[in-house]
């Protein structure tokens, strides 16, 4: 036999995926054993004690260990990529032109409508996808447990003031308008509200209901900590005002574990203003159990309560009641008379976190203290291998039990595990198990429950004792798995069945040999509070009217839960989930809760989509950006010429030549080397841009561009055409020749043009021709050729007509009207008017620049000022001139990817589906990168729009916080300069930045964030 052990990292599916995965691999021809999961600590352990060596990991890490021979680790390899590429598969469409699924909440819900959420992700990234339905002012459940109780405060207050409902975190069970979310039983319909700080104890209260002939309404999950000190009832009163105004609803129970004493008291106080009848269903010592507290329910509200609830028997036949208040269990169970040994302690091994509660209570009055995972006491608590040889009761589905795993109600793998440990133990001598039913649960539980029940008494058997087992049913006559069904195969095993959760706890009690015929306290009525001064309602429906209409729903986490839902004819948007980036969690948490961060990024938006960009002079660098002799401008982040790209370096020599600074490249470069009378400084410290290496020297002529909404100016060069030329890092005769040209030929004329323009039409406006490029084809980054027709058409009259010789004027018209490219260095500066303006905003995660030199990526952020967060630039990949290859490109260079910043470019790819003629990829890519791309960023532009996405806005304002959530970096596409000094162009492709950028701004964000 051999082991394989393998990580993946970046290979994020969720635990059931990777549960289902598991058995997929483990059935493969020749494989011993299997484990696929994500490299969570409870997971390793589990792995490890398999036999398998796992090496360091993370815990976003995906761990395949398969155990085989030869054929056999093969045959589990072949298995785990079909099961694998599978749910890659069913996860979205992938035909020509189809949307990616979201990656965020808040884009499903943008794209769907949703009108509720249901979030199952880890529990440390839980509170960040919820705050994105809360910010849409949809209301949601939060499966996820691990959740910090600082996070869920945070959560609520925001819930309460958009009117929206948190149920949860930790709430594994909602049922609004008859939809059934997370884990849910199928019910009949009535006019009893629950509002539920538990989850199978919700479940427990509908069943038992439901067995009564009674249905509910609505069932309001709030999650297992609502009603502690520290969360204080925060969605329990929203939930109880929303049913309270609800018509369908005619009386209220609230169901809950063990609440704070002084939380109970105010709610109780809270309630009695609602104006409708409130029951309570929450356990606590010297308080009923919950099967007493829906009988007190019942007899309050007018309805029969049963004279036995459902109970199933081995040998006693089925159905209701057949054995309720015996002493002993009959055919062939255990009772007190048979001479056979038995234990002396009940273990209960449960699913449901209040089941186990109500056990514990339930046993604890009849046999004292009962250890747990979960215990009544603190100093009941069990050790780390949750073993005592005295009373036990295990809750499966703790928090602590879960990081990575499934929940123990969808996988049951470490309880049938305990199972048998308990069964080789002589001093276990019941066993109390939870079996739930319903949706979002394991299809069919019963089967593997039954044959572990079954091979647990005959191990006890084997060693001379007496096993009894107990089952706490908890399901309906319509669950999917079958309420009947699954009774039948319990009690086949040998297991007594008990629908109410207290009679099974009791049940095993008298096994154990105790007289619990007359319990005290078992039944009686429970308080409740109705009339008096109703609670004031604000004005339309509670809750954005979620109790009264059509739910539609968008998920992330848990796929069995959108299958569920679409099971029950619910549409479901769900979103493609990834961690986020590495090492990002705690500066994304204290960025998203910085009060001022939505406020501030609508702010940037609204000012990037307000600016304007009118092209109102040409001028030289000298005069325009104060630019003195020797000092040079170049694109990126700063730089020393010692780190200089081999670019970035023979333009910069190129400057020196044509400024007259230098006789020889070899002086040049000497000069720049020494550094004496020389000046490097980024384009952006000077509100000015430069495509590729962006040098900018005095003599060189810029366009002058005005945004007059914010009192912005902004700069470029002229554009110099394709080729061998300066900004590619070329510098040889013909280089500079044609900046001299440029200088004293092109610059006088257009400046002419412009400036009579000017004078008698006024300004050129550039975001207007942008507008139009973009439904022309264009995309304004690396297709600008309608944009460079239309800037031609408004400067050809005045070009034309201007003082200079007709030769001149017709060599500057040749020039300009065949470069395709003459429309950028326009392009690049409306951009960074646009996003000048957004810059400086405190509080916010708008990226206002991102810019590169050749060998640094860097990107600054509205809300941290003038710092740059920088990172190695990535090298583009794409199509290449001539015979050049990959080894011949430079890393990614130029100030250029400011249109990407402002919405175009890369981001409107979708709008000039030929560019990929000239950067590579194909049709469907241009499309999948602008959808792609409005994952991370915080709008739509209102001028720029896409005619193929149906006049859509172009996704503008990319937000730091949704780069790090998502893993997506923002598309760049770019020419690709030669590595070498003096190359020029060798091609042009598609490149990203490095991922570094984003979480060093995000940290500076943290540190700078509020609350």
């Amino acid at each position: 036999m051999a082991d394989h052990v393998e990580l993946r990292t970046g290979a994020y599916f969720d635990s059931v995926t990777l549960m289902q995965v598991s058995r997929t691999v483990a059935s493969a021809p020749g494989v011993e054993a299997a484990q696929v999961a994500m490299a969570t600590e409870l997971n390793l352990d589990v792995i490890r004690g398999m036999g398998f060596d796992v090496p360091d990991s993370a815990p976003n890490d995906l761990v395949v260990a398969i155990r085989g021979d030869a054929e056999g680790v093969a045959a589990g390899l072949s298995a785990l990529e079909g099961a694998l590429t599978q749910k890659r598969s069913a996860a979205g469409g992938s035909g020509f032109g189809d949307a990616p699924q979201p990656r965020t909440l808040g884009g499903a819900i943008r794209l769907s409508g949703a009108d509720l959420a249901l979030v199952s992700v880890p529990g440390e990234h839980a509170v960040t996808e919820a705050l994105d339905a809360v910010r849409a002012g949809v209301s949601v459940l939060v499966f996820s447990d691990n959740v910090p109780v600082e996070g869920e405060v945070l959560l609520k207050d925001a819930a309460a003031r958009a009117d929206v409902l948190v149920m949860g975190p930790d709430c594994g069970t909602a049922v609004v308008g008859g939809v059934a979310l997370g884990f849910a039983n199928v019910v009949r319909q009535g006019s009893v509200g629950l509002v539920a700080a538990s989850g199978t104890g919700a479940q427990q209260v509908m069943c038992l209901l439901d067995a009564a002939g009674v249905g509910i309404s609505h069932c309001l999950g709030v999650g297992g900590r609502d009603l502690s000190s520290t969360v204080a009832a925060r969605s329990t009163k929203q939930a109880l005002a929303a049913l309270a105004a609800d018509p369908a609803t005619e009386s209220i129970v609230v169901v809950s574990k063990p609440p704070a004493p002084e939380v109970l008291a105010d709610l109780e106080a809270y309630a009695a203003g609602l104006g409708k009848p409130v029951h309570w269903a929450t356990l606590g010592a010297g308080r009923p159990d919950l099967t007493a507290a829906v009988e007190s329910a019942l007899r309050a509200t007018g309805h029969d309560v049963p004279e036995a609830w459902p109970s199933w028997t081995p040998g006693a036949g089925s159905g209701a009641g057949s054995d309720a208040g015996s002493g002993a269990a009959a055919g062939g169970v255990g009772d007190a008379s048979e001479t056979v040994p038995q234990g002396d302690s009940l273990r209960g091994l449960f699913c449901g976190g209040t089941l186990a509660d109500e056990a514990m209570l339930v046993a604890g009055e009849v046999v004292g203290d009962v250890r747990s995972n979960i215990p009544l006491r603190p100093d009941l608590a069990l050790g780390h291998d949750l073993r005592d040889a005295g009373h036990v009761v295990i809750d499966f589905g703790d928090d602590s039990m879960t990081q990575g795993r499934a929940h123990p109600m969808i996988d049951p793998s470490l309880r049938l595990e305990r199972i048998a440990v308990e069964a080789a133990d002589p001093t276990c001598g019941v066993l109390l198990l939870d079996l739930v039913l319903g949706h979002g649960a394991h299809p069919d539980p019963a089967p593997e429950l039954a044959e572990a029940v079954r091979a647990a008494r005959a191990t006890a058997s084997s060693d001379g004792r007496r096993l009894d087992v107990v089952v706490s049913l908890t399901g309906a006559e319509g669950d999917p798995q079958g309420l009947q069904a699954s009774a039948a195969r319990l009690v086949e095993a040998g297991a007594v069945v008990r629908l109410s959760n207290a009679e099974a706890t009791r049940e095993a009690l008298r096994l154990l040999g105790h007289d619990v015929s007359t319990p005290a306290g078992a039944r009686g009525d429970t308080a409740y509070a109705s009339g008096g001064d109703a609670v004031a309602q604000g004005d339309g429906e509670p809750l954005g009217g979620l109790l009264t209409q059509e739910v539609s729903v968008a998920a992330v986490g848990v796929s069995l839960f959108a299958d569920a839902l679409r099971a029950q004819a619910v549409p479901v948007s769900e979103v493609a989930w990834q961690p986020p980036v590495a090492g990002t969690s705690g500066d994304l948490a204290r960025v998203l809760a910085d009060p001022r961060r939505d406020a501030a990024n609508a702010e940037a938006l609204r000012r990037m989509l307000a600016a304007g960009a009118d092209l109102v002079d040409v001028r030289p660098a000298k005069d325009a950006l104060g630019l003195e002799r020797g000092t040079f401008l170049h694109a990126g982040p700063p730089i020393e010429f010692a780190r200089a790209s081999g670019p970035l370096k023979g333009a910069l020599i190129g400057a020196m030549l044509f400024e007259g600074l230098a006789g020889t490249a070899e002086e040049a470069e000497a000069k720049l080397e020494k550094g004496d009378g020389i000046t490097l400084e980024p384009c952006h410290h000077r509100d000015a841009v430069g495509p590729m290496a962006g040098v900018i020297s005095p003599s060189m002529w810029v366009y002058e561009l005005r945004d007059e909404v914010h009192d912005n100016t902004s700069w470029c060069s002229l554009n110099e055409g394709l080729g061998k030329v300066l900004r590619y890092g070329a510098y040889g005769p013909e280089v500079i020749d044609r900046l001299r040209w440029m200088n004293t030929v092109l610059g006088p004329i257009l400046q002419q043009a412009v400036r009579t323009r000017v004078e008698r039409e006024g300004s050129i406006d550039i975001k207007a021709i942008i507008a139009q490029m973009l439904q022309m084809g264009d995309e304004g980054h690396n297709r600008n050729r309608a944009g460079s027709l239309m800037l031609l058409r408004e400067l050809l009259p005045t070009m034309i007509t201007a003082d200079a010789p007709s030769s001149d004027i017709a060599e500057a018209v040749r020039f300009s009207g065949a470069n395709e490219h003459f429309f950028l260095n326009l392009g690049m500066p409306a951009c960074k008017l646009s996003t000048l303006a957004a810059h400086g905003i405190p509080g916010s995660s708008v990226v206002t620049t991102m810019a590169r030199n050749g060998t640094d990526f860097g990107i600054r952020v509205s809300g941290t000022g003038d710092a740059w967060f920088t990172g190695p630039a990535n090298t583009p990949e794409g199509l290449f001139l001539g015979s050049y290859g990959p080894e011949d490109a430079n890393p990614d260079i130029g100030d250029s990817a400011i249109t990407e910043t402002a919405g175009i470019g890369g981001f409107a790819m979708a709008a000039a589906p030929a560019i990929v003629k000239f950067v590579g990829g194909d049709v469907p890519f241009a499309l999948r990168a602008t959808q792609t791309m409005y994952e991370i960023t915080t709008g739509e532009h209102t001028a720029y729009q896409v005619p193929i996405l149906e006049f859509r806005g172009t996704p503008t304002g990319i937000d730091v916080t949704s780069v790090a959530r998502t893993g997506i970096l923002p598309q760049i596409n770019t020419g690709m300069a030669g590595r070498v000094a003096g190359v020029g162009q060798v091609g042009a492709g598609l490149v990203t930045p490095p991922e570094q950028c984003f979480t060093q701004a995000l940290a500076a964000l943290a540190a700078a964030a509020q609350g």
